[in-house]
């Protein structure tokens, strides 16, 4: 497949004839970001070439050689395989090969954009990885690559790790004694999680969840920071408790998603069906029973709770493996990329976290195509650094 587009690309760029099957290849080949920057390059060189045939003195040979030898530690093989087989075809894709290598010799290479793409291939997205803490404080490494397994602990529960999530089964528990576990999910990563009751749990990246093995009869509670979906078994005798570090979300049987991290300035609970409470901790008076639809947005500074209408997919997709965003302003975008990529966000001019985007990309793609979408509206520019995204608003 490599060696057919490379000779399309090299038709294409030379003037060649090219079928309407190869047309649609291509395009397909484009379809990804780094291909399509990497092409456009490539015109705007062939363009410039119509003025660089005068230039004929020019040691184009030798600048070309210098910039195959810079090419060769490069990732990109692909490139330097096509500036090789472009060559044979025409002497304006010789000379416009000569005038980007030129550009390279002289000390353009500077410009960072070979080192910008090779470190946004080298950031993956997100998986499934955490870390589970037993009672007796013991730390296992949890990882979707290694065998399925199973847990024993000392009081009996016994612990089904399927590699992508945890299933509780308590039935064996020698004693009533109540004994906590904590998963802890990395910046870049997530785990899935299913409580002894049944109730499931989805734990998004930089999260940290404390739960009992086995819940006692009067109530269910957990303790959450960061951010995590529950779809709660119903149990009428039994209330739902999510405590985070603000408010208490007290439930029967519903699905709902809780986003509470440390560094943000409000606790969203945003509930999918059946219904739910949100109470201040400190200050039981303050609180609000949720509607399916609507999103309690809990002030950390005022104290007070907002009930929002909400599209509820906007704040639930991530668990789907989706990144939907509608008027949502680059700071919210950024904070999730920067926790499911582990990457730090610096902003060159504090404006441009208040742009708002709409669009929905998949969880899973690379980081590349996720940043390439948002360039597309010329609101902003991405550079890259030290593991660090470094946003540029536009004028």
């Amino acid at each position: 497949m490599e060696e057919r587009i490379i000779d399309i690309i090299s038709r294409s760029l030379g003037g060649q004839a090219t079928t309407s099957e190869e047309n649609k290849e291509l395009e397909a080949w484009l379809s990804d970001n780094g291909n399509k920057r990497f092409y456009k390059g490539m015109q705007q060189f062939s363009a410039e070439a119509k003025e660089s045939l005068k230039a004929r003195e020019a040691n184009v040979d030798r600048a070309f050689e210098k910039h195959l030898g810079k090419m060769k530690e490069s990732r990109k093989i692909l490139r330097l395989r096509t500036f090789k087989k472009v060559l044979p075809y025409a002497a304006s894709i010789l000379l416009m090969v000569g005038l980007f290598s030129v550009m390279m010799y002289l000390g353009h290479e500077d410009s960072g954009i070979s080192q910008e793409e090779q470190w946004l291939t080298a950031m993956e997205p997100g998986s499934n990885k955490a870390e589970l803490v037993l009672a007796d404080g013991k730390v296992l490494d949890l990882d979707a690559n290694r065998k399925k397994n199973s847990i024993k602990e000392k009081d009996g529960t016994v612990i089904n790790n399927t590699g992508t999530g945890l299933v509780y089964d308590a039935s064996n528990k020698a004693n009533e004694l109540i004994s906590y576990n904590s998963l802890v999910v990395p910046r870049g990563g997530e785990f899935q999680l299913e409580l002894e009751d049944g109730t499931k749990v989805w734990v998004n990246s930089d999260t940290r969840l404390r739960y009992p093995t086995k819940f006692p009869k009067d109530e269910r509670v957990v303790l959450l920071e960061g951010e995590a979906y529950f779809e709660v078994s119903k149990d009428k005798n039994r209330p739902f408790i999510v405590k985070t570090q603000g408010v208490d979300v007290r439930v029967l049987g519903t699905q709902f998603n809780v986003s509470s991290y440390v560094d943000d300035e409000s606790i969203q609970t945003t509930l999918v069906e059946g219904s739910v409470a949100v109470v201040d901790r400190k200050n039981p008076k303050t609180n609000l029973l949720l509607d399916p639809g609507y999103q309690a947005v809990f002030s950390k500074n005022a104290r007070d709770i907002e009930n929002k209408k909400v599209k509820v997919e906007l704040y639930t997709s991530w668990k789907d493996g989706k990144f939907v965003f509608e008027q949502s302003s680059l700071y919210d975008i950024m904070n999730k990329v920067s926790r499911w990529y582990d990457v730090k966000v610096f902003y060159q001019n504090n404006e441009a976290g208040d742009i708002n985007f709409t669009g929905t990309l998949k969880r899973y793609e690379s980081l590349d195509r996720l940043l390439g979408m948002i360039e597309k509206t010329n609101e902003v520019k991405f550079f890259f650094k030290d593991n660090t995204i470094i946003v540029q608003k536009q004028y």
